[in-house]
């Protein structure tokens, strides 16, 4: 039976050390193309699109999900949510977010609960770039039923995006903040500088410019690390901008320099 969710080991493997997990994963899969196993195919093709994201290659994840599941066809097997989730969060980064709130929406409407879960965070951060506070609402409601540390750092992500519109700034520097812990003990090491900007910029509308100014130059290290110019870039800028600290400029501008270098 094919898998729905990715071993644990597996998974930790990707989100730490995602280049080593995409080149296990391709052999994985050609193995499992070589004996015509379509169990393993899904598998393996969804391991390396998650792969794929961690490494902030979300252009390769979706053509990768795409092609596992034309490969699962050829085979008559059907999908899985995790795979349509992972095509949907693809889609989010790539800047398509009205394919990835369709795709997202039939997975949180799905019997996969743990997919289902993690849909509705991914629809709860679109709905929050478009302002629309009633689908917000619906992803933290849907979000109450959280378990895991995964699914409680997606719910606190929100809440703290929620407080952030009320004007409730120092809540939701502290919920933000409360995100990253959960997602640094997860090695969701994306998200956890993802909750460090919601959380910088919380404290810098609330008027903590100095905690902001340092929220903003953990986040962008963190992106800086991983590979993430796009956005590790503004939050180093940001960071400069709130401080008058030389020693935080200095590193925040080698960090913007190393990201010139090829990686």
């Amino acid at each position: 039976m094919m898998r729905q969710n990715a071993h644990a080991a597996g998974l930790a493997l990707s989100l730490d050390r995602p280049n080593e997990a995409i080149a296990q994963y391709k052999l994985a899969l050609e193995r499992a193309q070589a004996r015509d196993d379509a169990a393993a195919i899904g598998d393996y093709g969804y391991d390396m699109a998650v792969a794929q994201l961690a490494a902030n290659q979300p252009e390769k994840a979706l053509a990768t999900v795409r092609t596992t599941r034309a490969e699962l066809i050829r085979r008559d097997v059907s999908s899985f949510a995790a795979l349509d989730l992972a095509e949907a969060t693809a889609c989010y980064r790539i800047g398509d977010k009205s394919t990835s709130d369709r795709l997202a929406r039939l997975v949180e409407t799905g019997d996969d609960q743990t997919a289902a879960l993690r849909a509705s965070f991914l629809r709860g951060l679109i709905a929050d770039d478009s302002s629309d506070t009633a689908e917000l609402d619906h992803a933290i409601a849907h979000l109450s039923s959280a378990t895991s540390p995964e699914q409680q750092a997606d719910r606190y992500e929100l809440l703290a995006r929620r407080a952030l519109r009320q004007g409730a700034f120092a809540s939701a520097t502290e919920l933000a903040e409360h995100a990253a812990d959960l997602r640094r003990d997860a090695l969701d090491y994306r998200g956890m500088a993802r909750a460090l900007a919601v959380a910088a910029d919380a404290a810098a509308r609330g008027g903590s410019t100095r905690l902001a100014a340092d929220l903003y130059m953990r986040a962008g290290q963190s992106a800086a690390a991983q590979g993430d110019a796009k956005t590790a870039r503004p939050w180093l800028q940001r960071a400069m901008e709130l401080s008058d600290d030389a020693t935080l400029h200095q590193a925040a501008k080698s960090a913007i320099a190393a990201l010139q270098k090829p990686r």
